[in-house]
């Protein structure tokens, strides 16, 4: 098997970690039923190989993913315990490919796929050491626009639009956007002067199996590595509070990595999303203000007592999460021009194309996993645990191609339409690479987008 080092020009950190494997040798790697074409995502199909068992852990997984839950207390006993607060009841009305279509078009209204988020960022330093980030003290941590019986929902959204236009090199004009969220009828009083808005698009859920079978030494490797170059590029790891092992643990999942592991970003939707009462989070998502939200929680006659969805079947849905096919891994020779400058330009400092399990099997999502520094512009008023407001981690651009065929939006809050747009909203330490791509003449831009678009 040919392979190839990257040598000590930029980004040298990469070949530091591990020899990065060609898009042509991981093309021919073998693929244990784990790929399926990147015109088909989101994946809902099983990867192959699962004996009875785990089909049957699946198909667990998947029902639970895709049926909608209801108050308790309630005969359909495997799915009561929706709310009191919640936005959705199913984990699919908002991970799915088709509620995310065109979601924040103007004059759509608020799809529920986005999630309005509260912080407190100046506060963020005085958050318990197992807070994710300082919630507004009556509203919490994200805004729930439903409720349960007589216990008021807690606001109405909306947004407004910011909009203004950057130029590149050749004149061309880009008119950019970012949307504003605004809160009305607020059912518990208004928000703490110091409580801030950051808006959440739902993620489409590609390769989450592959993603968190990465070691965490590749991690740390790849962090260690990018702070000896002398490149801007400088990532580094999340580190997070797991509530169920109670250990601090390497943030994988989620816009800014707040999540170690697939069940833990299952657990914090549960709960947040739907208030379903879990091993993560034993305690209804009321905070002490809302004594009507307390009051309201239902006697549950369950062998699982009063947690609403039980270790067994939230590990079920996590299952489901990680034995969905991933994106595979690009052809050689596609879009030759386009990889070249992808490279030259140093996207790929931060947009890593190829990573390796822990067992050994080689993919291509495009991502370091590790947190950057992306500027004001991309700054949301949001910390988690390590992460700045202005940090992120690297987005995985595996599936791309179809999520863009599908007209879904782009960046953590959709204000980008397509791929120019969310390459100039970056900043930071992504700053030369942006500059590098706003001088690129017409045809060089254009095969670099075309690459992009095609993963």
């Amino acid at each position: 098997m040919q392979t190839h080092r990257i040598t000590l020009s930029a980004p040298a950190w990469l070949g530091a970690v591990f020899l990065f494997l060609s898009p042509g040798i991981l093309a021919n790697a073998p693929a244990s039923g784990v790929f399926e074409s990147r015109q088909q995502l989101p994946s809902h199909r099983a990867v192959k190989g699962l004996n009875d068992a785990q089909l049957d852990e699946f198909m667990l997984g998947r029902s639970f993913f895709t049926i909608p839950w209801v108050v308790a207390p309630s005969a359909t006993t495997a799915r009561d315990g929706l709310g009191p607060l919640f936005n959705a009841n199913a984990c699919v009305a908002c991970h799915s490919e088709s509620r995310h279509k065109g979601a924040l078009s103007k004059g759509e209204g608020v799809n529920r796929t986005l999630v309005f988020k509260l912080s407190q960022p100046n506060k963020h330093s005085q958050r318990p050491a197992h807070s994710v980030t300082m919630p507004d003290p009556v509203y919490g941590s994200q805004i729930a626009i439903n409720a349960t019986g007589a216990v008021p929902f807690e606001a109405k959204t909306a947004l407004r639009w910011q909009e203004h236009t950057d130029t590149l090199a050749d004149g061309t004009v880009v008119s950019l956007r970012r949307p504003i969220g605004e809160l009305s009828e607020l059912n518990y009083g208004p928000l703490d002067k110091a409580t801030r808005i950051s808006l959440r698009v739902a993620p489409v859920l590609t390769g989450l199996g592959l993603l968190e079978a990465v070691s965490d030494d590749t991690i740390l490797a790849l962090a260690d590595a990018q702070a000896k170059t002398q490149s801007a590029v400088k990532g580094k790891v999340q580190w997070v509070y797991n509530p169920y092992t109670q250990q601090k643990e390497i943030g994988r999942f989620g816009y800014k990595a707040a999540h170690s592991s697939v069940r833990m970003q299952t657990a914090d939707a549960a709960h947040n999303d739907m208030g379903l009462t879990n091993p993560f989070y034993p305690a209804e998502n009321c905070t002490s203000a809302q004594t009507a939200c307390l009051n309201a929680t239902p006697s549950r006659n369950s062998p699982q007592g009063r947690i609403d969805l039980p270790l067994l079947r939230l590990d079920a849905i996590a299952f489901y999460l990680k034995k969905l096919r991933a994106p595979a891994n690009l052809p050689a020779g596609k879009h030759p021009k386009g990889a070249q400058l992808f490279e030259r330009i140093g996207c790929h400092d931060c947009h890593t194309p190829s990573l390796q399990t822990a067992d050994g099997v080689p993919f291509m999502p495009y991502t370091d996993m590790l947190l950057h520094e992306m500027g004001e512009g991309l700054s949301d008023n949001r910390p988690e645990f390590e992460a700045a407001a202005s940090e992120w981690r690297t987005t995985a651009l595996w599936g791309l191609n179809a999520r863009l065929k599908a007209g879904i939006l782009l960046l953590h809050d959709g204000r980008a339409r397509n791929v120019t747009e969310a390459i100039l909203w970056h900043g930071g330490q992504a700053q030369e690479s942006v500059d590098h791509f706003k001088n690129l003449t017409p045809s060089d831009r254009q095969a670099l987008l075309d690459f992009v678009e095609s993963l």
